[in-house]
């Protein structure tokens, strides 16, 4: 049996990739019911954030399970399995492991230490819970990628400085208007979570003006409650653009809500001495890509944020290396117990066997003899008990060889391997 991960990420698939999987509300749904149907993977665990799509996935052979994902991929996004590979990257056994304790650790985020890829790790999860697909090498993978994350978050500085794409957003966009943003006019377009950390970013940097849009506008009065803003009904959405200096876009539309049209009327009545800068963090995009080509106007989307990211991986590159040390430790002992699992046929059949010759006796020698109720409780237990004493060394010693480092020497694996086949033969197990 072979777990892997395949996915796509903002390490190598542009934004206008990404948002094709990110356009539908019930991907996880349409995910996990071809994962089901295909009867090739017994397990499955479907990560999806702007910046990722991953799917960890259990399967009896690798070529046959690597097909139904990117099957499934293809699927929800519209692509072809031959569109998706050129982006797709994929990592199996302990560097599936490894990927994914990175992952939950924010090691592999945009922004290096963001804390909010844990919690939606751990929404992942409790979805292929949910589902029934997540079983027990899941379970174990994702409670040692939790206990790793929670040791890299309380054993390091890894989470300082900007740590969310919200805050890099902002940094990115001061640095746009020259380094300040005392004197713009700030409109913030949506009012979900990434929304509500920019507001909280923007508050900081005093802004002439910061004004809240969304198009439920009791969402957008309880952020801008929350911090003390200015929101607008989304009917005044045209002349609310006519005053911005700058717009953060971070709304959950599924197509652009900037376009190229609207934004043509907008900047002819604003005129050219008040340009516009937009940084679209949606995914999809909240803005569409061809505004760039209105000369007044200054556009940057989410993958456009390693123009400040990049100090701050370098500021914490001492933190990121301590964090790669801790799970690195967790790695292998995942290993050790995945290593372990090996031998489950083994002890099981052992267990089996003693357990049957056990029983046989017993009911022959019961029946040969008139026994009271009392007596025959008392035979059941010294047999059980009898049986339990003898296996316990035999079980502990296959759990040990199981239970050995990965990466030993090849006569080491040799070893372990004849130690093995000697005890079936010893005790003339059939484990097909």
């Amino acid at each position: 049996m072979d777990f892997f991960i395949i996915g796509v990420s903002h390490h190598q698939t542009p934004v206008e990739v990404r948002e094709k999987f990110a356009s539908l509300s019930d991907a996880g749904q349409k995910l996990y019911h071809h994962h089901a149907e295909s009867g090739q993977l017994p397990e499955s665990l479907v990560l999806s954030t702007c910046n990722r799509l991953e799917i960890l996935a259990v399967a009896d052979r690798l070529e046959s399970g690597r097909r139904v994902v990117l099957e499934s991929m293809a699927a929800v996004s519209g692509l072809t399995p031959e569109q998706i590979r050129p982006f797709a990257h994929e990592y199996v056994g302990l560097e599936a492991a490894r990927y994914m304790f990175k992952v939950a650790a924010s090691l592999d985020s945009l922004v290096l230490g963001e804390p909010q890829i844990l919690g939606q790790v751990k929404e992942a999860f409790r979805e292929s819970l949910d589902y029934r697909r997540a079983g027990a090498i899941i379970n174990r993978l994702m409670h040692r990628c939790f206990r790793a994350a929670k040791r890299v978050r309380s054993e390091t500085c890894l989470a300082g400085g900007t740590v969310s794409v919200a805050g890099a957003a902002v940094s990115l966009a001061r640095n746009l208007r020259g380094g300040d943003l005392h004197n713009a006019s700030v409109l913030l377009l949506g009012a979900g979570p990434m929304a509500a950390l920019a507001a909280a970013h923007l508050k900081k940097r005093a802004p002439a003006e910061l004004v809240i849009m969304n198009r439920s506008l009791a969402k957008a009065q309880i952020l801008a409650a929350k911090h003390g803003l200015r929101c607008r009904p989304w009917e005044e959405f045209h002349p609310a653009l006519l005053e911005a200096d700058l717009i953060i876009a971070a709304t959950g539309a599924q197509s652009p809500i900037l376009t190229l049209e609207g934004l043509e009327k907008i900047m002819a009545l604003r005129g050219v001495a008040k340009p516009l800068t937009i940084v679209d963090i949606g995914v999809p995009r909240n803005a569409a890509h061809d505004l760039k080509r209105l000369s007044n106007i200054v556009l940057r989307n989410i993958d456009d944020l390693n123009e400040v990211v990049w100090e701050n991986k370098a500021s914490r590159q001492e933190a990121a290396d301590q964090a790669r040390a801790i799970i690195d430790g967790e790695v292998e002992k995942f290993g050790h117990w995945l290593k372990s699992l090996a031998c489950q046929p083994m002890l099981a059949a052992l267990t089996l066997k003693a357990e049957t010759i056990r029983q046989h006796e017993l009911q022959r020698t019961l029946n040969q003899h008139r026994f009271s109720s009392d007596q025959r409780a008392a035979l059941e237990a010294m047999t059980s008990a009898l049986v339990r004493r003898l296996l316990h060394d035999p079980l502990t010693y296959i759990k040990q060889i199981g239970e050995q480092p990965e990466g030993g020497t090849g006569a080491a694996e040799a070893a372990r391997e004849r130690n093995l086949n000697a005890l079936r033969r010893a005790f003339n197990l059939d484990l097909e």
